[in-house]
Order: structure tokens, then sequence, then C-alpha cells
């Protein structure tokens, strides 16, 4: 029902009204959620101190994993593992679970693995090994969605990883 209020004949629907400023209410709440979302880093690269980056295992054994909690699938994402020289070998080899392979696409590696082969487990890379601990990038880009259960081992150490991969 619209009615007239004071001097002014001006239409006024508070039914229209009310629900419009409850529209507003629910818009404002989630652009709040998509600025908190922005500063955890789920949009993207970084976001506040770098919450996102996530590191797993330790140097004291060996095999150290740093990666990004959250992935885009398709966008680039790096994922460093620091490596132990094994003792007695002049090549040490980290071995990645099927799904490595699988659902993420293997752009570069740096240091370039001087061997690499698939077995029925997974995939095994081969580095030339140095006296000291070293460090090996993955640069990766997802193609699944959905949690990603990784499994980085070397021998005798196993570290487990699950990043989140988003469309």
């Amino acid at each position: 029902m619209k009615k007239h209020r004071g001097e002014l004949e001006i239409d006024e629907d508070i039914k229209l009204e009310s629900a419009n400023w409850k529209v507003q209410r629910v818009a404002w709440v989630l652009m709040v959620f998509v600025v908190m979302a922005a500063l955890l880093g789920f949009t993207g690269n970084g976001g506040i101190g770098n919450l996102q980056r996530l590191k797993a295992g330790s140097s004291a054994d060996g095999l150290e994993i740093e990666y990004e909690r959250f992935l885009r699938r398709g966008a680039p994402a790096e994922i460093k593992v620091k490596l132990a020289p094994s003792p007695g070998d002049s090549l040490t080899n980290l071995r990645l679970n099927k799904d490595f392979y699988e659902k993420l696409h293997v752009e570069r590696i740096l240091p370039e693995p001087s061997e690499q082969f698939t077995h029925e487990q997974g995939i095994t890379y081969r580095f030339a090994s140095a006296k000291q601990p070293f460090l090996v990038i993955f640069y990766v880009k997802p193609d699944g969605m959905g949690s990603l259960p990784l499994q980085f081992s070397t021998s005798g150490k196993a570290v487990n990883i699950t990043p989140f991969i988003y469309p």
C-alpha cells in the first residue's frame, strides 16, 4: 500500500524498502567475506603475512616441503623441497605418489633431475647429490580440483601434504 507522508506527495512502499534493506545487509556481509578471503590468501597468492604457505617435515630429518595450502586450477604454483644428500651415495632419490603427476602438470624442476622414472607407486626423481642439503623447486599447474594428498619420500623419510585445489 502506498502512502503519502508529510507535506510532500512522495509514494512510500515500506514492504519494498524493507526487502531492499535486507538485500543490502546480505550483500554487505558477502562483501566482507570476499575481502576476508582475499586477506587470507584464498583468491590468489599471498594474503596477510603469506598465511597460505605451509611447511611440512623438517630440515633435521632431511626432508622439508614448503607449499601453498590453496591452489587454483590452471594457475602456476611452486612446491619447494629441501633435501639432505644421501649418505654414501652420489645420487639422491625423491619419490612422489601417483597423484603428483596425474593431477599436477609439472612445468619445470630446478635443478633438473639427472634421471626420472615412473612406477606403480608414482614417480622418482634422481638428483646429483651435493655435500650439503639442497633445494629442489617444482613449478606446477594443478589440473584437478579438490583435496590433493601428496607424499614425498626419500630413503626412509616420508612427508605427506594435502593442498586444496579450487576452480
